[in-house]
């Protein structure tokens, strides 16, 4: 369409990072077509796999026609990009015939939204037994603290009755004795003093510690205005295949056999 769009992509992303995407779209130079899939289709890698697919099978050149003069134009994607990581190796197995797509090289969306690997990594290793709270997760689901109990307390006790209900709240909450840290990942946004507080609530219920930390939007800034070095990002040209490499790299690309 209009020559001065310099890089036009389509991105394809977890709704958990549905602010920063937006927020980020409105600032770069890049025109981006933005699809945001639903949360939580990481836990069944097979499902996330098939919808991605799904997604890069149907991305194509859009065309547009002016009824008056019978005008046609329309444009095409330089990329598809993707806003996932790893993600339970949901993303291994990845082509398109027509398209380079890009990928951060990172585990998940909590690597994305820290800026790095790298320091989700030292993080981690610092803090053992964190669970990330942020704006698309607090949003998008039902994150564990008191609102999460109550609800899935009476669901089971309207279904199982009173005994049964306090058994399987036992079993409910058997994980949440593998953490001791609620994160809160800060991006500066008017939601986040509200959110701050709701994460430090959580904490308190379920016997947390709380944190804040700062997020980095370099990483998913790069990845919209097409800055995509090797060390942080992997661009399959078309035809190529991602892979999980099994170590510090987290992918790789390989070409089908001829």
């Amino acid at each position: 369409m209009h020559s001065v769009v310099q890089h036009r992509f389509r991105v394809i992303a977890c709704r958990s990072m549905y602010r920063e995407i937006s927020f980020l779209v409105s600032q770069v130079k890049s025109a981006c077509d933005v699809t945001f899939l639903p949360l939580g289709l990481h836990n069944d890698p097979e499902t996330l796999r098939e919808t991605l697919r799904r997604e890069i099978a149907t991305t194509g050149p859009q065309r547009f026609v002016y009824e008056k003069g019978n005008l046609e134009t329309g444009y095409d994607y330089d990329a598809i990009l993707l806003g996932y990581g790893l993600c339970s190796r949901g993303t291994e197995g990845l082509s398109s015939p027509r398209y380079p797509i890009v990928i951060p090289r990172v585990h998940d969306c909590i690597a994305i939204l820290l800026g790095s690997h790298r320091r989700y990594e030292e993080l981690i290793n610092q803090y053992r037994g964190i669970y990330w709270y942020s704006p698309g997760w607090i949003e998008h689901s039902l994150e564990p603290g008191k609102e999460r109990y109550t609800l899935v307390y009476e669901t089971y006790r309207e279904k199982y009755g009173e005994d049964n209900a306090r058994y399987l709240m036992q079993l409910e909450e058997s994980w949440q004795r593998e953490y001791h840290y609620a994160f809160y990942i800060r991006w500066g946004f008017p939601v986040d003093e509200i959110y701050e507080a709701f994460t430090k609530e959580c904490a308190k219920f379920l016997g947390w510690e709380y944190r804040t930390v700062e997020g980095d939007e370099r990483l998913l800034r790069d990845l919209l205005e097409g800055r995509w070095d090797e060390e942080r990002f992997v661009v399959l040209a078309p035809g190529e295949t991602l892979e999980a490499s099994g170590d510090a790299c987290i992918f790789r690309k390989s070409v089908p056999a001829q």
